[in-house]
């Protein structure tokens, strides 16, 4: 009788299943987490660099440049070893895994993984948004370097030091639900590129540096919306002692203005004009490499069924 007044009180046969075991007092099964402990000596360079995409040095360097303590703890006071807790966000951020996929490597339960993880993301994005923002002290000591660079690959701008673009990179369709975020489907919807996305920026010099990182924004706006949204011809004018007499380059979309320069657009342009067009062209692409290189080599962030919010796309992308 207890038995099928509980299954007349299910909506489906695993509710039915779950509520079988809590009446006898079985508990459900949980998935198997292996008795290991994660150990960084013991992985090849060969394994670490598929999985982490970095090899044992690089990684154990990596815990000395981020300031990483011996021992992170978040506030849930899980406590792991600073090369784990790394190799935890390395992992994750190398392919969209599940947790318990994480789990299985390092032999925690999918809870504190997922802790792990957002803790790395907040500590590095707060510990370098500006740098994040725009890389002012590596541009100061080598913006004639570009520069130079640029015009040694037959440009005819001697005074271009870097490349600016804007990526969209996919999301699940949001809800369309009336509220606080009505029409938000909408919003992200990119008419261009027909799909749910967000529109991030970059900037990228001759070294294949990503100087420059900012977003995101709707789907749906274009790249120029994206460059007057991050102020960053603002921010050039105020250290005008850095960049007095050099310029960026964009594709024709990008409006001619101080410290931004674009290519020649029409239908009906010279011969002289589409030289300088192809020129330039064949320069900038490195600015399109670097974004394809970005989500091959760290593919969590072009995973299609990422939201809008949460969880913090924008944050996962720039650490």
């Amino acid at each position: 009788m207890e038995n099928a007044l509980l299954l007349s009180l299910s909506t489906t046969n695993v509710d039915a299943l779950q509520l079988l075991y809590l009446a006898r007092g079985v508990p459900p099964e949980r998935p198997f987490i292996p008795a290991i402990r994660f150990k960084l000596d013991i992985q090849s360079d060969v394994n670490c660099k598929s999985d982490f995409r970095f090899d044992r040095a690089t990684i154990y360097a990596l815990t000395l440049h981020f300031a990483l303590p011996e021992y992170v703890v978040t506030r849930n006071r899980d406590k792991v070893h600073c090369t784990e807790a790394l190799c935890i966000l390395l992992y994750r951020l190398s392919y969209p895994r599940r947790n318990l996929d994480l789990s299985s490597k390092f032999g925690r339960a999918e809870g504190p993984i997922s802790r792990i993880f957002s803790h790395m993301i907040v500590y590095l994005y707060d510990r370098y948004n500006t740098l994040i923002y725009f890389h002012k002290s590596l541009c100061r000591r080598s913006i004639a370097t570009y520069a130079s660079a640029v015009e040694a690959r037959s440009a005819p701008m001697p005074n271009v030091f870097g490349f600016i673009d804007g990526t969209k990179i996919a999301i699940s369709r949001t809800s369309s639900r009336r509220g606080h975020r009505e029409n938000l489907q909408k919003q992200v919807y990119s008419g261009h590129k027909r799909v749910h996305c967000l529109t991030y920026q970059s900037v990228v010099v001759p070294d294949g540096l990503a100087i420059h990182f900012w977003g995101p924004i709707e789907g749906k706006r274009h790249d120029v919306t994206l460059l007057y949204e991050s102020k960053l011809v603002k921010f050039f004018e105020t250290q005008d002692d850095i960049f007095r007499g050099y310029a960026l380059y964009g594709d024709p979309a990008y409006p001619i203005q101080q410290y931004i320069v674009s290519g020649y657009k029409g239908a009906s342009l010279s011969a002289l004009e589409k030289i300088l067009n192809a020129r330039m062209s064949s320069v900038r692409e490195s600015v399109e490499w670097k974004f394809a290189h970005l989500k091959s080599y760290w593919a969590f962030i072009d995973y299609k069924n990422f939201g809008l919010v949460p969880p913090p796309f924008a944050e996962y992308l720039k650490a």
